[in-house]
């Protein structure tokens, strides 16, 4: 059966209060992404966030909030999601939120759906920084502060007013007023009290957007409203027998294994799976650990990683099950606890090894505190492993800044192995770590580290007469936007894209050559919008990206090449942003790609491309990166070019079929 696409958006003017509601015909808006772009066109200074169009279904992972606006911090157009969010936010009976103009004073956003009607309001909130820096006593007695003392209070002074008190709170720290970092967090209301797992629209610095272009700390939001669309679980099924051979609970089970429990490993999550399969590509100490051999690396990720930092996880988030959903019911349950702590891969890596933390009890405070203040978690903690790194190497006076001086907290920044406590010098490093995070709030002098890593390693260069860049770890864009890369040791987490900190490239570990790696990160963009754009997270995307668009053409009888939609939107934000690509400025990211080749190279691959990109380097390490650098904007620049034609279809149903029996 098929229906017509009903989509309405809800613009808010912030300054006056002011909202409507509009229906949005025609299909060129297919998903948030094309709408939060499309507002960006029209209103620059518009900030949006919204749902896709399954998120009414029964389809798992199907439910991720989408916001996009201007990033403060990468100096583009972003777009970062929420997972789960979207299961409460479909109450509301609107697709898509458009905010314009500045509240008056810092203010919360309520929306609501109650006896058919949309409703809307803007309250102040007064106690903002009292929430923040005073705290606020949780349900179970704890004493919150920073992002989860706003959330915790605002739930509790209008939950009254929603369903069943079904209603879901985003919410920003300090992080938002005070950087450029600033993300925005979440965690699902379940059996009878907000979750401990909290999920993260966290890359691009979102919040500080917010923040400090909207005056805007949270929104409260849920309803009543029910679609019966896509409801039909028959339906549902049906095109997953057709393409896989089986119902759709079986195959997602099937293609998202490594999420839940992966049996080689013996471990699951993103966590478990990554840090088992880090092996010598380990990154530790700001990156440091590149500088040592094979073996040393081999042997830091076995002592330090396999026999305690892992282990730990797997004898209490893994072998207790302990383990839950995003707000949305899914049989992923990717969400690895240890009590009130969720342990994802990233976080647990630049606020665990990357800071010289290799002990689960630090990395919980550490990450617990980044979090409670309101940071992107990847780009705080590389900014925190290099301001270590430089303050042990003497190359800044700490006292300068408000931050402590190394001596007195004695803590330990050295990847030797033989010389280093996995438990005390863990505690001492992640305890010094939250000492800078403070400094940086609530330090005025900090100010250069609140515009950000790039920034600040120029400033104090000019300011000292030292060389900290090339100790910083970061892809540039623009006059001072920035990205602290995922935490992946390969060439396309490095790429020139007009989006990073995604995972709009291609991540694949093998060598590839620059040229051709460019290509396939435009590949990996316009499959990765089939996931943004339609609100579905990428933990599913083996099967969405083959079937997504066929689901939505049946369903809504529409006549649309899906695969050349995504291209086109990804090539519009291609042809407005990346001008503002900069080439690599610091030498430790030429380390970084030198030693990716240089491990080729030492594990026996014969390839002609690696040998001459390797003598490049012997000959003029930082001018062969930047010829690799512009190699692969090259491909970007032409595989945009040659239209969304040149780009593969993904594998046919028979070979993903094969696939997801295999397990993979």
């Amino acid at each position: 059966m098929t229906y017509p696409i009903l989509q309405r958006e809800l613009t808010v003017h912030l300054n006056n209060g002011h909202w409507h509601l509009r229906p949005i015909s025609g299909t060129d808006i297919l998903g948030p992404v094309d709408y939060g772009w499309h507002r960006f066109n029209l209103y620059p200074d518009s900030f949006v966030f919204g749902q896709g169009l399954l998120a009414g279904s029964s389809i798992p992972g199907s439910r991720r909030l989408m916001f996009c606006a201007w990033s403060p911090q990468w100096e583009s157009f972003y777009v970062s999601s929420m997972g789960g969010a979207a299961s409460t936010f479909h109450g509301v009976g609107v697709d898509y939120v458009a905010l314009r103009g500045r509240c008056e004073t810092p203010s919360v956003l309520l929306l609501n759906h109650k006896e058919g009607e949309v409703s809307m309001r803007l309250e102040p909130v007064e106690d903002l920084e009292t929430l923040w820096s005073a705290g606020y006593n949780a349900p179970d007695g704890r004493l919150l502060n920073g992002f989860y003392a706003l959330q915790q209070a605002l739930f509790d002074r209008y939950s009254s007013e929603y369903h069943r008190n079904h209603l879901r709170i985003f919410a920003l720290g300090p992080a938002s007023k005070y950087t450029r970092e600033g993300a925005i967090g979440s965690s699902p209301y379940q059996r009878g009290a907000i979750s401990p797992v909290v999920d993260w629209a966290g890359r691009g610095g979102l919040g500080s957007r917010l923040f400090q272009t909207h005056n805007l700390v949270a929104c409260v939001f849920g309803g009543e409203w029910e679609d019966p669309d896509l409801r039909d679980s028959d339906e549902i099924n049906a095109y997953f027998v057709e393409h896989f051979g089986d119902k759709v609970a079986k195959v997602d089970r099937a293609f998202t294994q490594k999420y839940k429990y992966f049996p080689k490993f013996e471990t699951g999550g993103t966590f478990g799976v990554n840090m088992h399969q880090v092996y010598d590509r380990i990154m530790s100490f700001n990156y440091n650990s590149i500088y040592a051999n094979a073996e040393e690396r081999l042997q830091q990720h076995d002592q330090f990683i396999v026999h305690h930092y892992l282990e730990q996880f797997n004898k209490e988030s893994i072998a207790t099950k302990s383990q839950k959903d995003c707000g949305e019911t899914c049989p992923v349950v990717c969400k690895k606890m240890n009590g009130i702590y969720k342990k994802d891969y990233e976080p647990y890596h630049v606020l665990g090894p990357q800071t010289g933390v290799f002990d689960q009890r630090a990395a919980e405070i550490l990450n617990d505190h980044v979090d409670a203040m309101g940071f992107d978690a990847i780009q705080c903690g590389g900014t925190l492993s290099w301001i270590m790194e430089i303050i042990a190497a003497g190359l800044i006076p700490p006292e300068d800044f408000g931050f402590p001086p190394a001596s007195e907290m004695n803590f330990t920044f050295a990847s030797d192995t033989r010389h280093f406590d996995l438990v005390e010098d863990s505690m001492r490093n992640a305890r010094y770590a939250m000492a800078l995070v403070n400094a940086i709030l609530f330090d005025s002098r900090c100010e250069p580290f609140r515009r950000g890593i790039r920034p600040a390693a120029h400033e104090l260069d000019r300011r000292y007469g030292v060389n900290t860049v090339d100790r910083a770890v970061f892809i540039a864009h623009g006059e001072e936007g920035h990205m602290v890369p995922n935490q992946y040791w390969v060439p396309g987490m490095f790429s020139p894209m007009p989006m990073m900190g995604k995972y709009y490239v291609y991540y694949g570990s093998e060598y590839v050559p620059p040229y051709d790696l460019g290509r396939k990160n435009v590949e990996r963009m316009t499959y990765e919008l089939f996931n943004d754009n339609t609100g579905i997270c990428r933990f599913h995307r083996q099967w969405a990206e083959s079937l997504t668009d066929e689901i939505l053409m049946a369903h809504y009888d529409l006549d649309v090449d899906y695969k050349a939609h995504q291209f086109a939107l990804a090539k519009a934000v291609h042809e407005r942003e990346s001008a503002k690509g900069v080439p690599w400025e610091s030498e430790r990211l030429a380390d970084l790609l030198l030693g990716f080749l240089e491990n080729w190279r030492n594990n026996g691959l014969k390839d002609a491309d690696l040998d001459k990109w390797l003598e490049r380097f012997e000959a003029d390490k930082k001018a062969a990166a930047r010829e690799f650098w512009m190699e692969i904007y090259r491909g970007q620049a032409e595989a945009f070019a040659r239209g969304a034609q040149a780009i593969p279809d993904m594998l046919t149903p028979g070979q993903m079929q094969q696939t997801a029996e295999a397990g993979a």
